[in-house]
C-alpha cells in the first residue's frame, strides 16, 4: 500500500470513527446501517413417548418388538409372562440344564428346535428360515420369531398354543 492510499485510509477512518472533517473537504456521506429488528423466537421441543400397553407388565421393553414380529393380541399377555418367567427379560440367558444343548434367550427356546432331527435334517427353525445357527436365539428378534413359530407349530398339530412351554399350567387358555 503506498503512502497516499495509507493517508486516505487514515482520513476515512478518522471521519468514520471520530467524525473529524478534513479541512476543505466535504465529509463522505455515511450510510446508516440498515435497521435490524430482532423478533424473539420460541423453540418447540417434541418428546416422543412410547405408550406401554396394559399387557406388558413384566417386560415392557419387548412389547413393540413382539407386536412387530406378529404375535396376535390374544397371545401378548401370556408372552410377556413367558419372557419374564423364562429369562427375567434378559436376552442373553442360557439354561444349560435343559436337554439338547439347553434353552436360549428371552423365551428360552430349547436348542432341540435348531438341531438336526429325523423330520427336519437341518433343524426345524432352519427349515422355517428363522435362523441359521442356534446361537442366533440370543437375538431378541430371532428369539421372538422362533417363539411365534413354535406357538404356530403347536396349533398346527392340534396342541395348545403354549404347549412347548411345559410349565404353563393352562396352556389352552388363550386359544379360541
Amino acid at each position: 500500500m503506498n503512502k497516499k492510499s495509507y493517508l486516505a485510509l487514515i482520513a476515512l477512518a478518522s471521519v468514520t470513527v471520530f467524525g473529524i472533517k478534513p479541512s476543505g473537504a466535504t465529509a463522505p456521506q455515511l450510510i446508516a446501517p440498515a435497521t435490524t429488528t430482532t423478533t424473539p423466537t420460541t423453540t418447540t421441543t417434541t418428546t416422543t413417548t412410547t405408550t406401554i400397553p396394559d399387557w406388558a407388565i413384566n417386560c415392557p421393553q419387548w412389547a413393540t418388538l413382539a407386536v412387530d414380529v406378529g404375535f396376535p393380541d390374544r397371545l401378548l399377555p401370556r408372552l410377556d409372562h413367558v419372557i419374564h418367567r423364562e429369562s427375567r427379560c434378559l436376552p442373553d440367558q442360557l439354561n444349560a440344564r435343559d436337554p439338547n444343548g439347553g434353552s436360549v434367550g428371552l423365551t428360552q427356546i430349547n436348542r432341540f428346535w435348531c438341531l438336526p432331527s429325523r423330520y427336519y435334517p437341518d433343524g426345524y427353525l432352519q427349515t422355517k428360515q428363522i435362523l441359521t445357527t442356534c446361537d442366533e436365539l440370543y437375538e431378541p428378534l430371532v428369539n421372538l420369531r422362533a417363539a411365534l413359530a413354535l406357538v404356530n407349530y403347536s396349533r398346527s398339530i392340534g396342541l395348545c398354543d403354549w404347549q412347548q412351554w411345559a410349565w404353563i399350567e393352562t396352556p389352552c387358555e388363550s386359544q379360541q
